[in-house]
């Protein structure tokens, strides 16, 4: 992930986690990726359940986004 990477809402750097659940619940093709916090308020669900699925994801070793 290249250093430059940004929340398209909030500016924030973004993190590998940020990234993967982004590519995982809104558009694997995506170039341009949100922050948990700002994806949460785009899904209207908040940030705790993001982070529950981000755990679940890298629990279940299913998920190559989350190795």
């Amino acid at each position: 992930m290249p250093a430059d990477r940004t929340c398209k809402s909030c500016g924030v750097p973004l993190r590998t986690d940020d990234v993967a659940i982004y590519l995982k619940l809104v558009s694997r093709t995506a170039q341009h990726f949100q922050c948990i916090d700002c994806l949460g308020i785009s899904l209207n669900c908040g940030r705790e359940p993001i982070l529950k699925l981000i755990e679940y994801f890298r629990a279940s070793g299913n998920c190559v986004l989350f190795r």
